[in-house]
């Protein structure tokens, strides 16, 4: 056999040869400190367990991922978005970027909590807006959202910007302070005195909690992940999520990409109650498979049942612009 005879075998065993076949592999987009606590050790169970290889690009918010997802409609690179089920439910309105979850299969559907998931999306976990602070340097803890606007708490509030969840804090101080979902007035003169006691506006979670570790604040406006992120740098944490508390889902949403199927494998892999039961102990989320039991610490920083609140994803996205441009306003003062 001649060497160009030779090559041509070797080519052709090569290419029928299952250890030289195309790996599978999917892509997708997430905020970086979650894909870093939690969704990296988990993508990599789900490589050990399918050989399907998860690559991550990152977000710093849910609104500026769907922007980067908006530019490749036409060819999307990413296979499944990670994001808050306010900007997802709105964000689905695109049939062209956005494909329908294939329940039929997901094979851990049944296992989800109520409210879990939609024909759109399927939620990783849950989690309120709440009240972090640090008990040992607080003398009087606040009990309630009320409480934030107390003098002897000048200076020491680390609140979320307009520009991560979805406008939460605003949401609080317009109910608390008897606005309406067609009059946000009231919720911006309270955001306005409360400012006084407001050292930092983070627009990230990783900024979050760099800043209350670093001691530019001792109570900070957000939600349970924080509380066990900071208890790791030493800190007493605590956690109440007083009425109204601002529920979320974060969830997982499939483009119209060219790994589909592998995608609705890495979906239905994260409900399962051994990926669900990781990701409670890396990141301190509710998990949404309801045969996973919640550790006390996080049971009691959960809404009382009643007290919690869900946001209406069409009044967010309606309004956020005009949001955004008075927050900064009372923000930079």
């Amino acid at each position: 056999m001649n060497i160009k005879s030779l090559l041509l075998s070797c080519g052709v065993l090569l290419a029928a040869s299952p250890a030289f076949a195309q790996a599978k592999e999917i892509t997708v987009q997430i905020w970086g400190s979650t894909w870093e606590n939690g969704l990296m050790a988990i993508s990599q169970q789900f490589e050990a367990e399918t050989g399907i290889k998860v690559n991550a690009v990152t977000q710093s918010s849910s609104g500026e991922g769907l922007v980067k997802l908006q530019v490749e409609r036409d060819n999307p690179s990413v296979d499944v978005w990670f994001a808050t089920n306010t900007i997802a439910s709105e964000a689905a309105q695109d049939q062209k970027l956005f494909v329908k979850i294939p329940q039929d299969k997901l094979s851990n559907r049944d296992q989800l909590i109520k409210g879990a998931m939609s024909e759109d999306w399927v939620g990783i976990y849950y989690y309120p807006m709440g009240i972090v602070y640090d008990a040992d340097a607080i003398d009087v803890p606040p009990t309630s959202w009320e409480g934030l606007w107390k003098p002897e708490y000048k200076g020491k509030i680390i609140a979320p910007a307009m520009s991560i969840y979805s406008g939460s804090l605003l949401t609080v101080a317009n109910i608390i302070n008897g606005g309406t979902s067609e009059n946000f007035d009231p919720g911006f003169e309270a955001l306005k005195r409360l400012n006084e006691n407001v050292s930092l506006y983070y627009t990230s979670d990783s900024q979050a909690r760099q800043s209350i570790v670093q001691g530019e604040g001792t109570i900070l406006i957000g939600q349970s992940s924080h509380m066990k992120a900071v208890a790791g740098e030493g800190l007493n944490m605590k956690m109440i999520a007083p009425r109204p508390a601002p529920m979320y889902f974060d969830v997982m949403m499939m483009t119209n990409g060219s790994h589909q199927e592998e995608a609705a494998k890495f979906i239905d892999f994260i409900i399962s109650k051994t990926a669900q039961e990781e990701m409670l102990a890396r990141v301190n989320m509710a998990p949404v498979n309801r045969n996973v039991s919640l550790p006390p610490e996080l049971a009691a920083a959960l809404p009382a049942e009643g007290d919690g609140i869900v946001m209406d994803g069409a009044v967010v996205l309606k309004n956020i612009s005009e949001w955004s441009v008075r927050f900064d306003e009372i923000a930079t003062r």
